[in-house]
């Protein structure tokens, strides 16, 4: 469809203001089908979600959901509460309340499928994600209840490997929080053992990655495969920055290290923590300068970085 490829060229460059008038314009332009809707919401508030407008994501998403309820009742509930950092930014204007009792709503109304099981894993990552952020403890044993029954519907699920990685990354940063050491090291291992039987193959592999695409937000690109390379290094980027928020230094720079050698690119959070890990394991300014200029995209300046990772404002003065 036409509107998909204008969405993705102002996606591709950032224009966000643009992608939410698109949006409207669409939304106002005929009656839309139920998946052309959901994709509108849920855009509408990624988007303001990403320039961190809690005002304008509440606004949008409160009619998202209200619409939701009634539209994409019983089987696409979870789709209105599948994002972290839609979560996130309703939690800076104090809405992340109300954002986890939609999620609550989800769980307890809709059907579990095969259909929807991604899009109900990606709801509750966003849940148990939301929450560590937070460091909001105390409900955190629902999300991770319903995604620990999740991962044991179907062994053979297609995405088991990504969706038990993410748990396990979870918990770890849980356990950390919780001050669980035998949890902590627990998992840790069922990290390892996971990544070598598992994730490494699949990172081997000379299977092509899935080359189907769905629109961002869309009910298909929320329950499309994750069994690729490419989602792969993602989890390998999620261990690493979970490993340096826990002051496991070397181990982070492993996770990110795995990932380069797999040729992907990074962001300049996830190059951040991994500088600071380089830093705070005790390598040299010069290393960290050079690795900077190495993985950093174009345009890119080093203390761009400093939100991130504050301390690496230090490697300047030394360098």
């Amino acid at each position: 469809m036409v509107i998909y490829k204008q969405f993705n060229r102002l996606l591709q460059d950032d224009k966000l203001e643009e992608i939410v008038a698109l949006l409207y314009d669409f939304k106002n332009s005929r009656r839309l089908t139920k998946d052309e809707m959901g994709w509108v919401y849920w855009n509408i508030s990624d988007a303001y979600a990403v320039q961190r407008k809690p005002q304008m994501v509440y606004d949008n998403h409160i009619q998202f959901v209200k619409w939701g309820k009634e539209e994409l009742f019983p089987d696409r509930l979870h789709w209105f509460v599948s994002d972290t950092t839609q979560a996130l930014t309703l939690s800076l204007g104090d809405y992340f309340e109300e954002w986890f009792n939609w999620y609550l709503y989800a769980c307890q109304h809709a059907t579990r499928t095969a259909e929807n099981r991604e899009v109900r894993f990606e709801s509750h990552r966003a849940a148990i994600g939301s929450l560590l952020k937070l460091k909001k403890l105390s409900p955190i044993e629902i999300p991770f209840s319903h995604m620990d029954q999740l991962l044991q519907e179907d062994h053979d699920w297609e995405n088991q490997t990504f969706a038990t990685f993410s748990y396990y990354t979870l918990l770890l940063e849980k356990a950390f929080l919780a001050n669980e050491d035998d949890l902590l090291y627990d998992v840790s291992i069922k990290i390892r053992e996971l990544l070598e039987k598992e994730v490494k193959a699949i990172l081997s592999s000379s299977t092509m990655d899935n080359q189907s695409y769905f629109a961002l937000g869309s009910w298909g690109d929320l329950n499309t495969s994750r069994q690729a390379k490419d989602s792969m290094t993602v989890l390998l980027y999620n261990l690493g920055c979970t490993y340096h928020t826990i002051c496991k230094y070397e181990e982070s720079i492993e996770m990110f290290r795995t990932a380069f050698d797999h040729n992907s690119s990074v962001t300049n959070y996830g190059l951040a923590l991994f500088l600071s890990s380089i830093w705070k394991a005790g390598g040299t300014s010069r290393e960290v300068i050079d690795l900077f200029h190495t993985y950093s995209s174009d345009g890119t300046a080093f203390d761009d970085l400093f939100q991130y990772a504050p301390d690496l404002s230090s490697v300047v003065s030394l360098s």
